[in-house]
């Protein structure tokens, strides 16, 4: 059997309507050969059922619960034949002839290990993609609430590059991530440490520290709607996952003295966002709510004192 072009790994949970809308957008990419596989992360909304009466040629892959995001992407990567794979979130829409674009320049140069496609919100603005790999500054911007000023700042060229040139970059959304088979085979799949966030960002890590380039390819496009498991994840579980991500990467690829001093701000952050949902159910505010979540940022003490 002749091997694709692109394997798509789709990863759904509870995604439904999304889904159905992604992969109907994927099949009018007919130039190049592809596979599409979807891993459903144990949705409760009728997925399954879906893809096996409307996408019978669709390999899917239906766990009995939310594995996470990095963990169910590896399924899919380890079923995947093609040259290529690229990694989709549930929540896109791809343009006719982004895959075409994308294997175009893949093949036209060798040396990328991965690149990914210009990203348009709902409203067809620019999302941008394509930052450097965070610092300890650009990072304490994005967890600490500080002015919007300093963000832009501490954020650099991401603002200011012209989006509609090809251009090396660190890091690229896993929103829509095109990897080179022989690179993942060099350097690995996703760490399945990273339960939801940052994966995307430590995996291009992982292939320029081997040598791979990472392109940013604005001819391919692609619509994602920010509408998909984030908004399913209640605020304070998405603030939660952002900070874990960040001491995970800081961790893995900065030196110890920086990962130290963001775990410190980590715990006090944490713990300050523990004090006021502690004040909140002692005097009744939301109770049932307030329980929940001093019981996950209890735990997220414990683990960044395990690790």
């Amino acid at each position: 059997m002749t091997a694709p072009d692109v394997s798509i790994v789709v990863v759904n949970w509870n995604t439904r309507d999304l889904l159905r809308d992604c992969l109907i957008a994927l099949a009018a990419n007919a130039q190049v050969m592809t596979e599409t596989i979807v891993v459903d992360n144990g949705s409760t909304d009728g997925s399954v059922e879906m893809l096996a009466a409307e996408f019978p040629g669709v390999c899917v892959i239906a766990n009995a619960s939310n594995v996470g995001f990095a963990p169910a992407n590896n399924q899919g990567l380890a079923r995947a034949r093609g040259r290529y794979a690229l990694l989709l979130n549930s929540d896109t829409c791809v343009a006719p002839d982004a895959l075409t674009n994308l294997v175009d320049f893949m093949d036209a140069h060798p040396q990328a290990g991965a690149c990914g496609p210009q990203l348009r919100n709902a409203d067809g603005t620019l999302q941008p993609s394509g930052r450097r790999f965070p610092t300890l500054a650009s990072t304490l911007g994005e967890l600490l609430p500080v002015p919007e000023r300093w963000r832009h700042k501490w954020r650099g060229d991401l603002e200011k590059r012209d989006y509609d040139q090809v251009c090396p970059v660190d890091e690229l959304s896993g929103a829509a991530l095109c990897v080179r088979r022989a690179a993942l085979e060099q350097v690995g799949f996703l760490d399945e440490d990273f339960f939801f966030l940052g994966e995307d960002i430590d995996l291009c890590w992982r292939l320029k520290s081997a040598g791979w380039q990472v392109f940013y390819v604005p001819t391919a496009r692609v619509t994602h709607y920010w509408g998909g498991s984030r908004n399913k994840t209640r605020s304070y579980r998405i603030s939660l996952l952002s900070q874990r991500s960040y001491y995970l990467l800081f961790r893995k690829h900065r030196t110890k003295t920086q990962a130290r001093v963001l775990k410190v701000v980590l715990v006090s952050l944490t713990g300050m966002k523990l004090c006021k949902w502690l004040a909140k159910f002692l005097i009744r505010l939301d109770t049932q709510q307030a329980r929940q979540v001093i019981r996950q940022h209890f735990a997220e003490l414990v683990w960044l004192a395990r690790n």
